[in-house]
């Protein structure tokens, strides 16, 4: 028997309205006044008068935007022959209107069919939840396979030193695949994007737009492993092929969170500058430089929760000169332990993607502190659980060009 849940703060329209769904067959009916536990009583049908909350209403819609996003219960604005209609942003937030008592012939069929909408999303909710959980479970096994082969490797690296040059050679057939594998995926994105936007037109069947979405989720993460799997490949291959050239840090830091700044506004995030305008330019390989900054910056930005704060602050070491780049956040940080782990090749830190929601392969930090220690570096870290990580790049004093900490000494 269907759930019909029917919300009111007017005792007389609560009575009046129960009769008339009972008169045209349906008998499973709970009223409410309080709106705020409409997900408690898991309605599959959902009658709202919209009139009996004055200046609450605002609540009211609040809490039916929560209802569909689980997208389980269609909600009807009931509104009194005698009211003014809501303005068309709140109505585009309910799947019916009917106005009481005047549309009584067609509640019948106003409930019939929208119950039979709710049957239909709960099926496809728990289909969704089935497949993503499934998908979870998938994903786990092969990252779990992954460290388990790099494990492997080590160990026969460890017991077989001649092998590294091959692996050298191997690393640079990797590197060589990165046109070949990133296009592909690059195309599942774009076409799997003009999909879920419906751009050239609807999708038809409810259930494709949750597929596409999947699709598109899944290609994302593919291609993040992608790349970091080619980036610690081409960081082996590339270390005796860096172009040095005269790089501007305020620039490089700029373009980095230019780049970066749709990912911290859609992660809520802010980001933040704090480096002079004649700090000096480094001697560097501009590609690998803008890569490291870009790897850390979007680390920081996925382990910091909505609210929070990734800046980038650009510092002289007054002992010798050197300078510091220090990208800080407020994340979720790590321990000791954790931090020794993040450094290791596919190193994952459960703790931290279990409060994020964020999965990678382990491979960022790993990857980034390569490239700044062939560029002449040195990375650094600090960290602690709760309060956030500081990574700072420190590179020496004869790698500056303009250095304006002259003045400190």
């Amino acid at each position: 028997m269907a759930n019909i849940v029917v919300v009111s703060g007017d005792n007389n329209f609560r009575s009046d309205f129960v009769t008339s769904l009972r008169d045209v067959g349906f008998s499973n009916i709970t009223c409410s006044t309080d709106y705020e536990f409409l997900d408690k009583l898991f309605p599959e049908l959902l009658f709202l008068d919209v009139g009996s909350f004055g200046t609450s209403l605002k609540g009211v819609l609040a809490q039916i935007r929560h209802l569909q996003q689980q997208e389980t219960c269609p909600v009807v604005c009931v509104e009194k022959s005698n009211q003014k209609a809501l303005d068309d942003e709140s109505m585009a937030l309910f799947d019916d209107m009917i106005s009481f008592p005047r549309d009584l012939n067609r509640l019948s069929l106003c409930c019939s069919s929208l119950l039979n909408l709710s049957y239909a999303r709960r099926a496809w909710f728990l289909e969704r939840e089935k497949f993503e959980n499934e998908i979870a479970k998938k994903t786990e096994k092969a990252d779990l396979a992954l460290v388990l082969l790099k494990q492997a490797e080590r160990k026969i690296l460890e017991n077989n030193p001649d092998l590294p040059l091959q692996r050298r050679n191997n690393s640079n057939i990797i590197a060589d695949m990165s046109h070949e594998l990133r296009t592909p995926l690059n195309a599942i994105l774009g076409f799997s994007e003009i999909m879920k936007e419906e751009r050239l037109g609807t999708l038809g069947h409810e259930k494709y737009r949750g597929y596409v979405g999947d699709i598109h989720n899944a290609s994302k993460h593919l291609l993040g492993i992608v790349n970091d799997v080619l980036d610690l490949a081409k960081a082996d291959a590339e270390e005796n092929s860096l172009q040095i050239t005269e790089v501007s840090i305020l620039d490089a830091v700029n373009d980095t969170m230019r780049m970066l700044s749709l990912l911290a506004e859609e992660s809520g995030i802010e980001l933040s500058v704090n480096i002079a305008d004649d700090f000096p330019s480094l001697k560097t390989d501009e590609r690998r430089f803008k890569q490291v900054l870009t790897n850390l910056v979007t680390n920081a930005i996925k382990f910091t929760r909505r609210g929070g704060r990734v800046g980038i602050e650009g510092q002289f070491d007054l002992k010798d000169g050197a300078i510091l780049m220090i990208i800080r956040d407020n994340g979720v940080g790590m321990s000791a332990e954790e931090l020794a782990l993040a450094l290791t090749p596919y190193g994952q830190i459960q703790r931290a993607q279990a409060q994020t929601h964020v999965r990678g392969t382990g491979l960022g930090l790993p990857v980034s502190k390569r490239s700044v220690e062939a560029l002449g570096g040195e990375l650094l870290i600090t960290s602690e659980p709760g309060l956030g990580t500081a990574v700072t790049l420190r590179f020496p004093l004869d790698l500056t060009i303009g250095n304006s900490s002259e003045g400190l000494f």
